[in-house]
């Protein structure tokens, strides 16, 4: 097999390119792009927006590591654009080109051209047209190592062809480490999943041990330098300290100790606080006090509580995404049936660890962790293109009759995923729509003012812009992020916040003075109960009254969004 633009498969890899052009170019006007969880508040941190005159250089210490750099100074030097949402698309751009180039040239020769335009809009549309339509950098990531092992795996099946081809083979290498950059964590995933397939494909061992060594090194030295950062972290690092396991354990694992369990109204409060991962007070909420409240745990995968949990979340997001699951089912079946285990005598062996390692990493990681969309949903779609692969790979022998009952039903929840999917750009169309109107109001209120927020209503201020589109917050005089988090301690972001106020930080009463001084009129707006939580903290462990008084924000009915000013 080859990726290489020399004849015949220079007309291979025009037409991947044409056809991809194409898909992305359906997908933005039919179905929409649109920034996702929380996407928009990495933008609006990376280009400059929310931190005027000063750069910021770093999102999240273990996620989008030494690119978020990059990102930054592309912003510095050239403002007017939105970098962020096209590198992205670059980076799918490229992955897409890869997954459909790598089964062109798998299948048969004698395929027509239509047949495998078919084929490769099909691809598209089931492994990559959802993560076009929820932008965000995890399942980008998560495309990009899966794709790159996958490509290294068809492009590379011996020692001959790397030597040939070795600039292709370090290019392609190159991509991976951008995926490892963006999300460690999804590369490792990527790494455990495509193990198997490049097993079962090539039926080489030993090579398949060197194609994966150097993203074997990328990964082992990602990850092993993030753990002596958070080991050797000192107390001026708060929030290295918090993630990922204080994180983990009060946010994906819910695994606190009852707030009936507080003997004092002091405790209460901080733990009330505490739930809400609202962490902007470290002299007090210290990492001691934070792991006080998390439960003793049972041994690794021996806690039952945990395992009610993973039933619940594994539960819950199948029978979300149930066309999906059937479909790949039913390609596992198909691929048992279609593939001749005789050539290799432990071949069947390879097959069943590659089925089941997806879902054995599924539920490991739901155990550890938690398993949601950006994560699931992109691993989905890589086991989806992997079985593809090896069906496409075996097709020469002529397609089973038995698979046509089969390959019907994949037909039929090809359809229904194709609904879903439109109905899914609708939900997320209409929330654009409310986000951009509750963001009108914001500003109309907060116009000249200072805007002080948190993560209960970062979904008006940054999901309320489409990507390609340049965040704009120049109708307020500042922007100030308080209680979110661990974004207060974040260095690039402290250092913004302490220079505008002379302050420390970390001493949490300190900015709230600030505000209450400046001359400046200042509009908090906020969650009802997040606001009321953080004042009753104030007010029991700082003594520090915040005198706010309420004011129109002609908010919907269905959300709990309210905006104060502050009382001088």
């Amino acid at each position: 097999m080859s990726l290489f633009p020399v004849a015949p498969y220079r007309y291979n890899l025009l037409l991947t390119f044409f056809i991809t052009v194409v898909c992305f170019t359906c997908t933005y006007f039919f179905f929409g792009f649109y920034f996702s969880e929380y996407e928009g508040l990495n933008i609006g941190l990376l280009s400059g927006s929310l931190t005027p005159g000063m750069p910021f250089r770093s999102v999240y210490f273990s996620g989008n590591l030494v690119i978020s750099q990059f990102y930054s100074l592309l912003y510095e030097r050239y403002p007017g654009v939105e970098w962020i949402s096209w590198l992205e698309n670059l980076w799918m751009f490229v992955a897409c080109i890869l997954a459909m180039n790598a089964v062109i040239v798998i299948l048969p020769e004698k395929l027509s051209a239509t047949g495998k335009v078919i084929m490769m809009t099909i691809l598209y549309l089931l492994v990559f047209a959802d993560h076009q339509v929820h932008l965000i950098y995890t399942r980008v990531a998560y495309l990009i190592c899966g794709v790159s092992l996958i490509s290294m795996a068809i492009f590379f099946d011996g020692v001959s062809t790397i030597k040939k081809e070795w600039k292709w083979f370090v290019l392609i290498n190159l991509f991976f480490a951008i995926g490892t950059l963006i999300r460690n964590e999804a590369a490792i995933a990527c790494f455990l999943l495509i193990l198997p397939f490049t097993i079962i494909y090539l039926k080489k061992i030993k090579h398949t041990a060197l194609l994966f060594l150097i993203p074997l090194m990328m990964v082992g030295g990602q990850s092993l330098y993030l753990a002596v950062d958070i080991e050797s972290s000192t107390d001026r690092e708060f929030y290295k300290q918090v993630e990922p396991d204080i994180e983990e354990q009060f946010i994906a694992r819910e695994n606190l100790v009852p707030l009936s369990s507080m003997k004092t109204y002091r405790d209460t409060v901080m733990y009330k606080l505490a739930r809400e991962m609202t962490l902007s007070d470290p002299r007090v909420m210290t990492p001691a006090f934070l792991r006080s409240l998390i439960q003793p745990e049972k041994f690794m995968f021996t806690d039952t509580l945990q395992w009610n949990r993973v039933g619940r979340e594994l539960k819950a997001i199948i029978i979300q995404y149930w066309y999906l699951t059937l479909i790949v089912w039913m390609l596992s079946v198909s691929l048992f049936v279609q593939y001749n285990f005789r050539e290799q005598k432990f071949a069947w062996i390879y097959f069943a660890v590659f089925v089941l390692s997806f879902w054995g990493l599924t539920i490991a990681q739901a155990y550890a962790d938690k398993v949601n969309e950006r994560s699931w949903l992109p691993y989905m779609g890589l086991f989806i293109l992997c079985h593809i692969l090896l069906l496409a790979k075996n097709i020469c022998t002529g397609i089973s009759r038995k698979l046509y009952p089969v390959l019907g039903g994949c037909a039929i929840l090809f359809a229904v995923h194709l609904y879903h999917l439109k109905k899914e750009s609708n939900r997320m169309k209409e929330d654009l729509a409310i986000h951009e109107q509750q963001f009108q109001r914001v500003k109309n209120l907060a116009a000249n003012r200072y805007l002080v927020t948190n993560s209960s209503v970062f979904y008006y201020l940054f999901l309320s812009n489409q990507p390609f589109h340049t965040f704009n917050f120049s109708v307020f005089k500042k922007i100030y992020i308080t209680d979110s988090y661990i974004i207060p301690f974040l260095p690039y972001y402290k250092g913004y916040l302490e220079r505008d106020c002379n302050c420390d930080i970390y001493d949490y009463p300190s900015f709230w003075r600030y505000l209450k001084n400046t001359d400046v009129d200042v509009i908090v707006v906020s969650g009802e109960q997040r606001l009321q939580t953080i004042k009753d903290y104030l007010r029991e462990i700082h003594q520090l009254d915040l005198p706010l008084k309420e004011i129109n924000l002609a908010r919907n009915n269905n959300n709990d969004c309210k905006a104060y000013l502050l009382d001088k």
